[in-house]
């Protein structure tokens, strides 16, 4: 939550009811349609967070607090658009990408990029805070030494532990972080410190597995200066553009489930 499709309780819904200048959604892209799309998608998230404090506090009432630790995240960025063509929702209004670039689908930083808030009652200092680059296979191995089973990580995870960040220790950055997703318009991204290298259109359309003309040119961009990917800085960056298209050859890996055929080796 929230999610697709809208939907929410009525006593949550009445919070924001006339607070917006709500125009109906219809469900002519497939989902339920709503009547104050608006309202409903702020009730989602407003009730979303009162059950997380709920949670919270059972936990605390169990006397659990400090042997629990609780991380909040999310799998992809909003729907980028408004509600008359992405089922009911209004990312534009709200502003959910925060200023970056496209959103869910992509692999823009809108798409990606997502808050991961961690509490760790005793362990983590309330109110800091971590720019580590990090992705969700990171938390396998953080989890299992969190746990005290720290040999049972797997050998061929990619995954690193982040425990010494969030006790406070220094930790090596992590050398790069790849990413490829073989739906919607096809992408393949690495980030390396401050740089992001990028590639997209390398499926024909949505969801369709055959290649036609993929665009194989890498996309770059310095995201500390320039966060919402307007500038890309390949031509003048040669030797970067080059160790990041090796970290893609070297990092796909052909796949059954998910075939990426402009990528796959024969």
């Amino acid at each position: 939550m929230p999610h697709l499709a809208l939907q929410v309780p009525e006593d949550s819904l009445a919070e924001y009811k006339g607070k917006f200048n709500d125009q109906p959604y219809d469900g002519s892209s497939g989902y339920l349609p709503h009547r104050y799309p608006r309202a409903a998608y702020a009730a989602m998230v407003t009730r979303f967070d009162h059950e997380v404090g709920r949670m919270m506090a059972l936990v605390k009432e169990l006397g659990l607090d400090e042997n629990t630790i609780f991380v909040f995240s999310s799998d992809n960025g909003p729907l980028h658009g408004t509600h008359e063509g992405i089922a009911g929702t209004d990312s534009i209004f709200f502003n959910s990408a925060g200023g970056l670039r496209d959103g869910k689908g992509s692999l823009y930083e809108g798409g990606l990029r997502e808050p991961t808030i961690v509490r760790w009652t005793g362990k983590i200092k309330s109110g800091t805070t971590s720019a580590r680059l990090s992705g969700f296979e990171d938390w396998v191995p953080t989890l299992l030494e969190v746990a005290g089973a720290k040999a049972a990580t797997p050998q061929d995870t990619d995954g690193i532990s982040l425990l010494p960040t969030l006790l406070g220790e220094s930790q090596p950055d992590r050398p790069f972080l790849y990413r490829e997703f073989p739906a919607y318009l096809g992408y393949q991204c690495v980030r390396v410190g401050d740089w992001k290298g990028l590639r997209k259109n390398l499926l024909v359309k949505n969801r369709t597995p055959k290649v036609a003309n993929p665009d194989y040119h890498i996309e770059l961009y310095n995201l500390r200066d320039d966060a919402a990917e307007t500038q890309d800085l390949s031509a003048q960056n040669p030797e970067t553009v080059a160790k990041i298209e090796r970290i893609m050859r070297e990092q796909h890996v052909n796949s059954v489930d998910f075939p990426f055929p402009a990528l796959d080796k024969n």
